[in-house]
């Protein structure tokens, strides 16, 4: 059973794309999950390509969020909002197909005649089944990424990498969609796919993968790292064993390997990630202070100067002359006031 009850106010609108739909009640056991779908993909990664609908269905069935709206449902008398369906399949609103399902499963344990006849039966909008892969990806990245029902962040960047990777879309192209930045989706991506490679299975830890792959400074730490060991791989292990206590952390982990002390300890198991921060700004107070940050970068520009081509250019700048004679007066005349023997 099929029924037309929308008109041409159905359709959705994604930037100034306007996709036809059809606002119709379809039987929900024509229905199948939509496999693209983060969540459900994620359980594809668990179970395997081979999935079947019904064990999709008992994995969506298992967490909390599915059995919250299916009370909601059941509470209101039925859906808030559509299903967005193309050819039977459900692209948005997996989870309410599933409520729905259940409904309808205790319905007819129950011989519920009213009941069968009130959860049989979903609202949809039915997309035409020419309507591009590419529209898909516009729709629901509007709705979960750009949107008010965002997915998990993790969930996200698990779509956009597989838009990325099925359509060949660059970050640009992605950004543009879902209304993020072009470094934004290049360090979602990124970071899932570190995750990939890792072996990760702990979504709730994407956002260290986010610190590590935007820093500027990490790249540059490898150098401190004992060779044969992959700071990328070493990274993963820290995280898994809950050896950075939050992701924001992940900032940190520059200062600690730069101090060789401070490295040996924390790479020997020695001192917990807060002692090895405690001990590298002990030892090193340019890191966390702009004031010895720059006298630092001050000492190490002269110490790297070439002494010749700097006489050459004092010569014929006497301008040059005056900033070294200013700096060295006012080096002097500072040192001496903190107690500092030059």
């Amino acid at each position: 059973m099929e029924k037309k009850i929308g008109g041409s106010d159905s359709c959705i609108i994604v930037g100034d794309v306007t996709i036809p739909a059809e606002i119709r009640l379809l039987r929900v056991s024509d229905l199948r999950y939509y496999k693209d779908n983060p969540r459900i993909f994620s359980i594809l990664k668990e179970l395997g390509a081979s999935v079947t609908q019904q064990q999709i269905e008992q994995k969506l069935w298992e967490q909390d969020s599915t059995k919250d709206l299916y009370r909601d449902i059941k509470q209101n008398g039925g859906l808030l909002e559509e299903l967005i369906v193309r050819d039977r399949e459900v692209l948005e609103g997996n989870s309410r197909l599933c409520a729905y399902r259940h409904l309808l499963k205790h319905a007819e344990e129950k011989s519920d005649t009213a009941g069968i006849k009130k959860w049989e039966l979903i609202r949809a909008k039915v997309l035409s089944q020419e309507t591009s892969d590419r529209a898909i990806f516009a729709i629901l990245g509007m709705l979960h990424i750009r949107g008010k029902a965002k997915w998990m962040p993790y969930e996200q960047a698990s779509y956009l990498f597989r838009q990325a990777s099925s359509y060949r879309m660059q970050p640009s192209e992605l950004a543009a969609q879902i209304g993020h930045s072009e470094t934004e989706v290049k360090n979602m991506i990124d970071a899932y796919k570190m995750m990939e490679k890792q072996k990760i299975t702990d979504t709730s830890r994407f956002s260290y993968f986010v610190e590590f792959v935007k820093s500027r400074k990490i790249p540059d730490i490898q150098q401190y790292i004992p060779k044969g060991v992959d700071l990328e791989a070493k990274f993963a292990e820290w995280v898994r064993d809950n050896k950075i206590p939050r992701a924001e952390a992940v900032r940190d982990l520059p200062t600690i390997l730069e101090d060789k002390s401070t490295r040996a300890k924390f790479l020997g198991d020695q001192v917990t990630f807060e002692e090895a921060l405690e001990m590298a700004k002990d030892r090193h107070p340019e890191a966390t202070s702009s004031f010895y940050n720059k006298l630092k970068k001050a000492t190490e520009a002269m110490t790297d100067a070439e002494e010749g081509r700097v006489r050459e250019e004092i010569l014929a700048d006497p301008q040059k002359k005056h900033i070294i004679r200013d700096l060295a007066r006012t080096a002097k005349k500072f040192a001496k006031g903190v107690g500092v023997e030059v």
